[in-house]
């Protein structure tokens, strides 16, 4: 996985080496400069991505912004942000995950700045009225089989309580993973709490989202309740027999926003990053990872479904009412597979 994304650093690099060229030097900056151009970004987008992607073109193209990029769980995040909120003020100056719940949160709460960045026209997805959070990639929650563990294949959420897949379903912990979450939300909506007590009844094992991708590709976990991305990752990097099954009822689509912090301490610095991520090269950046770009134009993941598609024919999320009952579906959730 490591050479993949540094095969695709090598044409970010190009990029940003093409657009600098013919610029003149600048002056050095004072010291109270460099601390004004610091920016500090939480962020639930793949560390091996930021740091092989991202980072080195930002660096390049962003040149008056320090950016220390912060990877975690989406989960993790909101932790580390709630935490520190209480205690006055977070560290994060952008945040950039994938729980459109949790930044309805941060607006109510009036923590956001808004910002309405003038790459954001003409988005595939909703963007916040007000500027508060902006889409910059989606995720799309998918059934992930191993072909040769699993000859019939499911089609459908509901296929997955059939006897035939007993102990052969594992899926994310809810409590740690933000699409996990959306995702029990989503069905339990549908179907209600019967229906995951029917899947544990079948046997589904609850695991940490790492340990759940790693038994995949060995044929442990022959079936999965994952993102479409991790899917296409194995199959690219690893050549897993992976079949990937967008249910019948819809996949689970999950946008992955990006908000500036409404006491961020470089604000300008950070719309530059909103702007970035939004661009060309930002979105193509998603894209090659294997995630969903938001702006029109840019190509799809290879071996995806288009985004226009995946919309067709999604499940539906509350996201105001996930933000409301986030921690009774968790405590639900757990109740039920203890």
């Amino acid at each position: 996985m490591k050479k993949f994304y540094e095969g695709v650093a090598v044409f970010f690099l190009l990029v940003a080496m093409i657009a600098v060229t013919g610029c003149g030097g600048k002056e050095q900056p004072k010291a109270n400069e460099k601390q004004a151009s610091e920016l500090t970004v939480y962020t639930s987008v793949y560390n091996g991505m930021v740091k092989e992607m991202a980072q080195p073109v930002v660096k390049q193209q962003l040149k008056d912004v320090n950016v220390d990029w912060r990877t975690a769980g989406s989960e993790n995040v909101k932790k580390k942000i709630m935490s520190e909120l209480k205690e006055g003020k977070s560290d994060a100056d952008v945040v950039m995950i994938s729980d459109p719940s949790f930044y309805l949160h941060l607006k109510k709460d009036g923590k956001l700045l808004n910002y309405k960045s003038p790459q954001a026209a003409e988005l595939a997805v909703t963007v916040d009225a007000d500027g508060s959070f902006t889409p910059i990639r989606v995720s799309a929650v998918v059934i992930a089989v191993n072909r040769e563990k699993i000859e019939d294949i499911p089609k459908s959420w509901k296929d997955l309580l059939d006897p035939k897949y007993k102990g052969k379903i594992a899926m994310s912990n809810p409590s740690v993973a933000a699409t996990a979450l959306a995702t029990v939300m989503a069905l339990k909506d549908k179907y209600g709490w019967e229906y995951w007590e029917k899947l544990k009844e079948n046997g589904v094992l609850v695991s940490s989202t790492m340990e759940m991708r790693d038994k995949f590709s060995r044929g442990e976990y022959p079936i999965t309740i994952t993102m479409e991305e991790d899917v296409l990752k194995q199959k690219s990097a690893l050549n897993v027999p992976a079949a990937i099954v967008y249910p019948e009822e819809g996949s689970v689509l999950v946008p992955g926003y990006i908000a500036i912090m409404k006491d961020a301490k470089n604000p300008e610095g950070a719309k530059k990053l909103v702007d970035w991520w939004l661009s060309e090269e930002g979105q193509s950046a998603m894209s090659l990872g294997f995630m969903h770009p938001v702006k029109f134009g840019i190509n799809e993941p290879v071996g995806s479904r288009s985004l226009f598609d995946l919309q067709i024919h999604s499940m539906s999320v509350n996201w105001n009412k996930l933000m409301a009952e986030e921690n009774e579906v968790k405590d639900k959730f757990a109740e039920i597979m203890k």
